[in-house]
């Protein structure tokens, strides 16, 4: 359903992955573990195409995307980054109408959709999305990243920095996600607790590798 093919990729003229291959099937949640440094993030800034791109191809339900991040996005790659990266100074409606509006979908319909499926955001839906606390702000990230539809949600260390309660709230948000909605998720974690409870299959890297692939 998802893949990446021979993925080499890194920065300017250092390459961080080599000939990295991964596939997700359809409705399926996956894990990418390893250390700091590895490559993880490097990986999944690749599939977004958010770094130099040396060879290699990304592809959803058989057809090759183009080097475009927003392109990419709107053929169904949902992406919540490593630190959340929310838009500080608009609200958490307004964080979340944007990311539709850029894929032209109703903004009204992903609010809706959003506090159906978050509703710890209703009380912070025009709170401005810098004062939220870390916990609220990755909740936004994955709602905001919902709102452009993806077929694949792409999460990096979406645990990183967040408290256990909050963490838990995240992977039965995740859970839900896959069983309702049938969206393929893969998840970059070194929590390796939080990523068995979740995942069916894993892939592990190493010096911007896969080294392993296991159930």
């Amino acid at each position: 359903m998802f893949s990446i093919d021979n993925a080499t990729g890194g920065y300017k003229k250092t390459r961080i992955i080599e000939n990295v291959s991964i596939s997700v099937k359809e409705g399926e949640i996956v894990g990418l573990l390893g250390r700091n440094g590895v490559g993880k993030t490097t990986l999944l800034k690749y599939a977004m195409g958010l770094i130099d791109n040396f060879g290699g191809s990304v592809s959803i339900e058989g057809k090759t995307l183009p080097l475009s991040t927003s392109k990419r996005v709107k053929m169904g790659l949902g992406y919540v980054p490593q630190g959340r990266f929310v838009f500080p100074r608009l609200s958490t409606l307004e964080n979340i109408s944007a990311a539709a509006i850029a894929c032209g979908h109703n903004p009204k319909i992903a609010i809706d959709e959003a506090l159906n499926d978050f509703p710890s955001l209703k009380l912070k839906i025009h709170d401005l999305a810098g004062n939220l606390s870390g916990g609220q702000q990755q909740i936004l990230s994955i709602a905001r990243a919902l709102a452009t539809k993806p077929k694949v949600l792409i999460l990096d260390e979406p645990t990183e920095g967040i408290q256990p309660t909050i963490i838990n709230e995240i992977g039965n948000i995740l859970k839900s996600l896959n069983i309702n909605k049938k969206i393929s998720i893969i998840i970059a974690e070194q929590n390796l607790d939080f990523c068995l409870n979740l995942v069916q299959r894993a892939y592990i890297m190493n010096g911007g590798r896969i080294v392993k692939e296991s159930t």
